[in-house]
């Protein structure tokens, strides 16, 4: 069947893409939050963290790649939906959700419920690995083998494809933004200063690498706990690496089980085709030198990596062949 719409709520972004129109939407997945009632979403939410007035927290909608508040959920969805099915685009819009892998059931049907509520018709889910390697220009019908190993916000994971199927799979519920909350409490651990995760990111921006620390430091502001008062530290780059080191380490030995449980004819295509590195967390300085170190395999990084599950998505519903061979319907 032909899917209209193509929709990922993830821990940092949401996504929406339409087979009329390609990736129509990105938004950071935020949303601020006071008492019951939502008061911001989406940039304005981004807006707003880490200098949140009180009584007003910042809420995902996803966490680890569980649904971790439903009510942001619903509110993404019927931002995202409404002007579909309200405004009659299209009569009853079928949904293809993007799983990451980690979906449970309950969770789909969550999903799903909500959408046809809303007005959608048929709901499906699409494979966020799946999704990654269209997206990243890869032929996902091929019979031979390639590895992918997409590195997100909340969740990484590490699948290996081919034939459309995830032959071997492994998921681990946390991503990117584990090293910003490490940062946060190494900094108030061996510098007595509490930052938020805008300095936590910035610093990472500027000093993370998957290869050995530099000599180089950068500076970040937040509350000196030892004044109460604001204040200005500067902190190292060996620092943020104690803070990746626990990320690279478990991506390699997730890529290593992967690799070793491969049956023998795929194993032997992997050593050819290598291993694609997706999502943001690609970028990292030295990740894909670090990863075919550790694990015998080249590494190759498509262009804008963080674009390729959204790619991806819009690749997918335009395409009948590639819809029917990726997506489930739910």
């Amino acid at each position: 069947m032909l899917w209209d719409i193509a929709l990922e709520i993830g821990e940092n972004t949401v996504r929406l893409a339409t087979r009329e129109n390609g990736l129509a939407f990105t938004a950071p997945s935020l949303g601020a939050i006071q008492g019951e009632r939502l008061v911001a979403i989406g940039d304005d939410a981004l807006d707003m963290l880490g200098r949140t007035p009180p009584g007003v927290r910042i809420a995902r909608p996803v966490e680890n790649g569980l649904i971790s508040d439903a009510r942001l959920v619903a509110q993404w969805l019927t931002r995202l939906l409404e002007p579909f099915t309200t405004g009659a685009k299209i009569n009853r819009p079928s949904v293809a959700f993007v799983d990451n892998g980690l979906t449970r059931q309950s969770e789909r049907e969550l999903l799903s419920g909500t959408a046809v509520g809303l007005g959608a018709g048929q709901c499906g889910f699409l494979l966020a690995d799946i999704a990654a390697a269209a997206g990243a220009g890869l032929d996902i019908r091929r019979p031979d083998g390639f590895a992918l190993a997409d590195i997100g916000a909340g969740r990484m994971s590490v699948s290996l494809i081919a034939f459309g199927r995830i032959a071997r799979t492994r998921q681990i519920p946390y991503g990117m933004n584990r090293i910003d909350e490490d940062i946060i409490r190494l900094v108030r651990a061996r510098a007595g200063m509490a930052i938020g995760p805008r300095a936590a990111e910035d610093a990472k921006m500027v000093l993370a690498s998957a290869l050995p620390a530099r000599e180089v430091t950068a500076s970040v502001v937040g509350l000196d706990m030892n004044t109460g008062f604001p204040g200005e530290r500067e902190i190292s780059a060996v620092l943020v690496k104690e803070a990746v080191e626990p990320i690279v380490g478990a991506l390699a030995l997730a890529v290593q089980e992967v690799v070793q449980d491969a049956p023998e004819e795929l194993s032997a295509d992997l050593l050819r085709t290598g291993l694609i590195l997706t999502g943001g967390g690609a970028l990292l300085s030295g990740l894909d030198k670090v990863l075919a170190e550790r694990t015998g395999l080249t590494c190759h990084i498509p262009e804008t990596p963080s674009l390729c599950t959204g790619k991806g998505m819009a690749r997918i519903i335009q395409d009948p062949l590639l819809s029917e061979l990726a997506i489930r319907k739910g």
